[in-house]
């Protein structure tokens, strides 16, 4: 079900108390639990769903559990937006997220991923058609990509690499019908290439350029 849908449910149910309450009396406040920052959150239920609004009553998050076992097998997280940035899915219900969904502030999925050893190691981003625009590559799982494959015409046409794993790119390659032509280095870690390798049909450098500032 789409977040909105689920919102519009959980606020159905639970809109006396959100509207002002019975005869006048003041509105109630849904239960609080604790969080992990140890900071309060509120918390509406009512079936399968779940509304956890944070300390100062935005929404935090909507969880359902589908079946019944007491693990939400989805977790739409808002963090005080009003449409979900990302969806967590438990597909098998196992209580572990097998795929994460990366939505724009419009409601567009805009990447998504499946669990590998329990992380999200390669990401799909998708063009604003919905057709693959490029992977994106965190292998190491620490939520910082490392390297990314740019679709050109249906094939791998561009790649960007951050090899020290500092979080910005540090070499550019080239593509061409799966050839390598040439690779941009940044080897004064300023962010910025300034040599360029070429390559020939072999994968043999042909020639070094010196890139100005």
């Amino acid at each position: 079900m789409h977040a909105s849908r689920l919102l519009a449910c959980l606020l159905a149910v639970h809109g006396t108390a959100a509207c002002g309450g019975l005869g006048g009396e003041p509105p109630l406040r849904p239960p609080a639990v604790k969080g992990h920052d140890g900071k309060p959150r509120y918390v509406t239920q009512h079936g399968g769903y779940k509304a956890v609004y944070d300390p100062w009553g935005r929404l935090e998050r909507i969880e359902h559990d589908s079946n019944g076992d007491g693990k939400p097998d989805r977790i739409l997280r808002h963090d005080g937006a009003k449409q979900p940035h990302r969806v967590e899915i438990d597909a098998d219900f196992d209580g572990r997220i097998d795929r994460w969904e990366d939505f724009t502030p419009e409601g567009a999925l805009r990447r998504w991923a499946m669990a590998d050893d329990g992380r999200p190691r390669l990401w799909t981003v998708l063009a604003s058609d919905g057709s693959t625009s490029r992977y994106e590559y965190d292998r190491d799982g620490d939520g910082r990509i490392e390297r990314a494959e740019i679709v050109v015409g249906g094939r791998i046409g561009r790649v960007e690499l951050d090899t020290d794993r500092d979080g910005k790119v540090d070499r550019w390659q080239d593509w061409d019908g799966g050839t390598l032509r040439t690779e941009s280095l940044d080897t004064d870690a300023d962010g910025r290439p300034d040599r360029r390798l070429s390559y020939g049909p072999k994968g043999m450098i042909t020639g070094v350029e010196r890139l100005s500032p």
